[in-house]
């Protein structure tokens, strides 16, 4: 490996079939199994080249497929909590989000058995307007959160976040945020390092933006989904017309480059340094 410094690996756990579906055609359908077959293969890879990551899990998940949740953490890898049914911060109320949270870190603490540390929000979701769902994750118990992007976007963001991780003080306690990754150019921040952004740009901008954050003495933080590297088309089961219209920018957006997305994934698995993301914030009870 030629980068020294340690990053952070990180995997959102969800059924893309069933929130596609949920959201497209009204209606909430059972979590398909294609989860499980997306996160094995990517618990094989890892294992191949023994690299751990935290897959941040949905309670949607957890509840369908308890074991799933087992074989991530007997690999050795961090889980952490993705919230419960997906539905985005700033559309709960507090009382709403804390419910659902609050679910959610118990369904997976009662699978493992022991404490669940971290904490991510369903597209970012902690924004300016919903800050107040850090106060609510250290009441819960969560030692940090991995939801905020500093960067000023549509739909989610904090623009004059800070980029490295850092303690957020609430009510009920510290709690260390860990953002996800930005590079500036020209007095910009821009998003690097998962999802789309990792799946469209050229592997070159990716490795380059990681090299020039981790010259600065930060680690970046990726964060995937197992259904972006998926060996089978994503197509969701509409019931109407009018949500195929409506799916068609799904179909064309997550499809594109998914077989270059796991040559890639695997060659940076090999040039960089990875570990999950309560290792990089020194918290190292997550296996106890």
């Amino acid at each position: 490996m030629s980068n020294p410094v340690t990053n952070a690996l990180t995997f959102d756990v969800e059924d893309w079939h069933q929130l596609v579906e949920w959201k497209l055609n009204g209606t909430l359908p059972a979590c398909s199994p294609r989860v499980l077959a997306q996160t094995h293969e990517i618990l094989n890879m890892l294992a191949s080249r023994s690299v751990r990551a935290t897959f941040f899990i949905l309670g949607l998940v957890a509840e369908a497929y308890p074991g799933v949740v087992r074989d991530i953490a007997a690999a050795g890898h961090e889980v952490g909590s993705h919230g419960w049914s997906h539905r985005l911060v700033y559309h709960q109320s507090p009382e709403e989000f804390r419910v659902e949270t609050h679910r959610s870190k118990s369904a997976l603490e009662d699978i493992l058995g022991r404490p669940v540390l971290g904490y991510r929000a369903a597209e970012f979701s902690v924004t300016s307007a919903s800050r107040w769902a850090l106060d609510i994750l250290a009441e819960l118990g969560f030692k940090y959160d991995s939801s905020i992007f500093p960067v000023d976007g549509r739909r989610y963001g904090i623009p004059d976040a800070p980029v490295m991780p850092h303690t957020v003080r609430t009510m009920a306690g510290d709690l260390l945020e860990l953002p996800l990754t930005v590079v500036t150019w020209r007095g910009r921040r821009y998003p690097v390092g998962g999802g789309g952004y990792f799946r469209l740009a050229p592997y070159a901008v990716t490795r380059a933006a990681i090299r020039r954050i981790n010259s600065e003495g930060r680690p970046a933080v990726l964060y995937f989904h197992p259904y972006e590297f998926s060996r089978s088309l994503l197509v969701p089961r509409l019931t109407s017309a009018r949500a195929w219209i409506a799916g068609g920018r799904y179909l064309v957006f997550h499809n594109v480059n998914r077989g270059a997305n796991r040559r890639r994934l695997a060659r940076l698995l090999n040039e960089c340094r990875f570990a999950p993301a309560a290792e990089i914030l020194h918290l190292g009870q997550y296996t106890r």
